[in-house]
């Protein structure tokens, strides 16, 4: 595999975790007033290695009592979900902080706007490549 092709393959992954952990932080922030609600998040590094090595950590399989029944082989994401410590949960049990939750939503938007920036440079590098040996 060509140097491009496998830096291509490691962006692409990369998105597609952030784009995960960017729908857990916004569940998060979605639910900071329902009741009993457990902020969760994941470990971007342990994610990343198990997108790359082709590994689901997040899935759970369902169990199939009858013939019928689909096997739900889970939602195929490299990421196991984990419940976030937090330092002091809400009356109603909501474990959710506001301001490390936009605290994370920043980081994450930030991170993913590098991604998608170094993609771009890449693409660029390449057609400057190509229209440099065609003249």
């Amino acid at each position: 595999m060509s140097d491009f092709s496998k830096n291509f393959e490691v962006y692409s992954r990369a998105l597609d975790v952030r784009t995960q952990r960017h729908q857990v932080l916004a569940s998060n922030i979605a639910n900071a007033d329902t009741p009993n609600y457990k902020a969760r998040d994941f470990d971007f590094q342990g994610a990343m290695q198990n997108a790359l090595a082709g590994r689901i950590g997040g899935s759970l399989g369902l169990a199939r009592t009858a013939g019928g029944h689909l096997g739900g082989g889970g939602d195929g994401t490299p990421a196991a979900l984990q419940y976030r410590t937090t330092t002091q949960a809400a009356v109603d049990g909501n474990t959710v902080d506001m301001d490390v939750e936009r605290a994370h939503m920043a980081e994450n938007a930030m991170q993913y706007q590098i991604l998608t920036q170094l993609i771009g440079d890449k693409f660029r590098g390449l057609k400057s490549a190509m229209v440099g040996t065609q003249g």
